[in-house]
């Protein structure tokens, strides 16, 4: 009996053709990107209204970049009530289901209680202690119940909370931080078998505590893959100085770490004094100097930040790093 392929849908025939497309086009930079094998994709509300098209036709673009794992930095946001959202689980299935079929796997950030900074920055120590038992108990509720981990294109979890030196400067309250770090990667383990991974990065607030101190505690309490933020969205390739001793803890303790390369540069806010993020896709010259130091980094994952907006955005800056992306590999 002849075995007849399943008939495909309109749509699924146009993402196939474009990842096919995708496969045929030079991956930008193979020679000094070797190592960038991975991307964040931050998800925001406005995201929510999103075709499955539009998906795909991000994916597939990301991956004719080089890219072959996505790091999803929350599914969702929690906190107040006026602004707590999740992605729906169709969103999450069907970037599951379009990642799989490219051959890329998945990171998934649980859902980031937007708080945080807000708490860390109070000197209330019980409205800390009281953050802390509540973002454990809803987010190892929502890992335990969560299906992602049985899909294919599943790699681990990540957990959306960035740890810095200037608010964990006193040993008590990085006493606080190791249990509910504990807490979160045990659940992370248990329902993924992946060691759960974390961003740091260097605060540039003025403090006598250093970023390594804090993970000579950190790799010794906690079981969390740590990954470095390189901070050149704010200062450049200068970012990585501070950043140095840092590097060498993990690299002379054999720990297994991960740098994050920032594609983005910062800009002064629209208004004085304003607390809103205003950046523009960084030039190619920088991200160049940035790939030539994270060859010979140690990291065990080179992750961009991210390749959606600033390189493949509708904004100048990022059509312009595209262009001569693409230009250097001609």
């Amino acid at each position: 009996m002849p075995i007849h392929p399943p008939r495909l849908s309109h749509s699924r025939r146009r993402f196939l053709g474009a990842a096919a497309l995708a496969a045929c086009l030079p991956l930008a930079a193979c020679e000094p990107t070797a190592a960038t094998g991975g991307t964040f994709v931050q998800l925001w509300r406005e995201h929510l209204g999103w075709t499955r098209e539009q998906w795909q036709q991000r994916l597939v673009a990301t991956h004719a970049l080089g890219c072959t794992t996505i790091f999803v930095q929350w599914v969702g946001i929690d906190g107040d009530a006026d602004h707590t959202w999740i992605a729906p689980d169709a969103l999450l299935q069907g970037l599951l289901d379009d990642c799989a079929q490219l051959g890329m796997t998945v990171h998934l950030g649980l859902p980031y209680d937007e708080r945080w900074w807000k708490v860390l920055g109070g000197a209330d120590s019980d409205a800390l202690d009281a953050y802390l038992a509540s973002t454990a108990t809803r987010t190892t509720a929502w890992m335990r119940a969560a299906p992602w981990p049985r899909h294919r294109a599943f790699r681990g979890w990540y957990l959306p909370y960035e740890i810095e030196q200037y608010s964990w400067g006193d040993a008590t309250r990085v006493q606080k931080l190791v249990p509910w770090l504990n807490t979160l990667a045990e659940v992370a383990r248990a329902t993924s078998g992946e060691t759960a991974r974390i961003s740091t990065f260097h605060s540039r607030l003025d403090t006598d505590a250093t970023l390594e101190g804090l993970w000579r505690v950190l790799i010794e309490q906690a079981t969390v893959r740590p990954m470095i933020q390189d901070g050149a969205g704010a200062q450049g390739v200068a970012a990585y100085a501070p950043l140095q001793p840092l590097r060498d803890l993990f690299v002379s303790r054999g720990v297994a770490f991960d740098l994050i390369l920032e594609l983005f540069e910062n800009l002064p806010p629209a208004q004085p004094g304003a607390d809103t993020f205003t950046a523009r896709s960084a030039s190619y010259a920088r991200v160049k100097a940035q790939w030539a130091i994270a060859r010979d980094y140690g990291a065990h994952d080179i992750v961009a930040f991210a390749i959606d907006p600033w390189v493949i955005g509708d904004e100048p800056g990022a059509k312009a790093l595209l262009d001569a992306w693409r230009a250097a590999t001609a």
